[in-house]
């Protein structure tokens, strides 16, 4: 694609993709293709994982691109449906004939589209997907960047037993990520002598969490841990001040890492709790680092989160495992994703015997005057967590 300043919409990015019809590749071009979510519910964080691997095209293809070819990112949207994403992959494997594979977004995605992958044998490096349980069916084509699912509310959980907190109820969209995440805060949870009052999964489509978070209100909960994605957690923080539910910890997945959370929400965002799996926080001391930061910031205007941070990522080591291969060839390039170790920006890459990156450390932050604040674990502490949270009349407005 052209070097576009600024995000392109949904709508552009299609119209770009139909000036090149099915399989029209230029000869000399690598085809590097997939599905992601451009629309729909998982498109805010698909969107960011997209700007990523856009950055890199254009920072390879302005060295020279790959094995000497210029390479072309073909994205199709899956509209945040996985039976929609296993078509896409279907059809960019076997009519378009794209040379290289990348991933979609989620785990529930990701865990529809493996076995055409797998079928294909086209290696993925799984850089939107954090559920364990996908690496564990002995599938061979499929590499993890991420942390897994199960830790992302951790810190939530270490904050809540430090501060003495014992009443802990767990609310999850009913999708594989989001019950691996509530799951995991449970394990934790009981880990540490902590009572669970509530454990309820919700519909993807719920948008109304009022009884919900009154049920949770009338159990005299002390934390609030959501397995979420940004559309519930940005709902479940407006219901909370809405209801004027004041809880000690209120701590979500995904949505509050978003960008789009703290300008959605306003004040409303401060003070909730967030897993990341990165942010763009120098002292974290990963090598280039800071030049990504820089260049991101240069690129889309704004500082990257750890959505757009996986996506640069994982195509850095598609990058290097395609040089060391030296060739396109699919057994090649699987071979030395399996055995390949390289740190990033984002940290190290180096796969065990079910090609899950299990060495990835989950990370928490609060957001504090607009600005989301590493606060888990104390070694990339940036700030103490401000807990418990200030009652909603109490707060500030900004």
């Amino acid at each position: 694609m052209k070097n576009l300043k600024g995000f392109m919409t949904a709508a552009a990015v299609a119209a770009a993709m139909l000036a090149f019809p099915a399989g029209a590749w230029a000869a000399q071009e690598v085809v590097v293709g997939g599905a992601i979510s451009l629309t729909g519910r998982y498109s805010e964080p698909a969107g960011r994982l997209k700007d990523g691997r856009t950055l890199w095209v254009e920072e390879v293809n302005a060295r020279g691109g790959l094995l000497g070819r210029k390479v072309r990112l073909v994205l199709r949207d899956d509209r945040s449906d996985p039976s929609t994403a296993v078509k896409l992959y279907e059809r960019l494997l076997t009519q378009e004939k794209v040379d290289l594979c990348v991933a979609p977004y989620s785990s529930p995605i990701t865990e529809a589209t493996a076995s055409i992958t797998e079928r294909y044998k086209c290696p993925i490096v799984a850089d939107g997907a954090a559920t364990r349980s996908i690496w564990g069916k002995g599938r061979k084509y499929i590499f993890g960047l991420v942390g897994p699912s199960d830790d992302y509310l951790r810190g939530a959980v270490e904050i809540a037993a430090k501060k003495g907190y014992k009443r802990i109820a767990i609310v999850n969209e009913d999708s594989l990520f989001s019950k691996a995440a509530a799951n995991g805060a449970a394990m934790y949870a009981k880990k540490h002598g902590l009572q669970v009052v509530l454990k309820e999964e919700y519909p993807r489509t719920q948008t109304d969490f009022r009884p919900l978070l009154l049920k949770v209100k009338a159990l005299n909960a002390d934390a609030l841990l959501g397995g979420s994605y940004f559309v519930d957690a940005a709902a479940i923080t407006r219901q909370l001040k809405e209801l004027n539910i004041n809880l000690k910890i209120w701590a979500a997945t995904v949505g509050p890492g978003l960008p789009r959370f703290t300008k959605d929400l306003g004040p409303l965002a401060e003070y909730v709790l967030g897993s990341t799996q990165w942010e763009p926080v120098p002292a974290l001391g990963y090598p280039g680092i800071k030049e990504f930061i820089a260049k991101y910031a240069k690129r889309f205007g704004e500082k990257p989160n750890y959505h757009a941070s996986q996506g640069y990522a994982a195509m850095l080591i598609l990058e290097e495992a395609v040089k060391k291969a030296g060739k396109l060839d699919r057994e090649a390039l699987r071979e030395q994703l399996t055995k390949l170790d390289m740190m990033t920006h984002y940290g190290r890459y180096k796969v065990g015997p079910d090609g899950f990156n299990s060495g990835k450390g989950l990370l928490l932050f609060q957001i504090l005057k607009g600005e989301r604040r590493l606060v888990w674990p104390e070694e990339s502490q940036e700030v103490a967590p401000v807990v418990p949270l200030p009652a909603w009349d109490k707060r500030p407005t900004m």
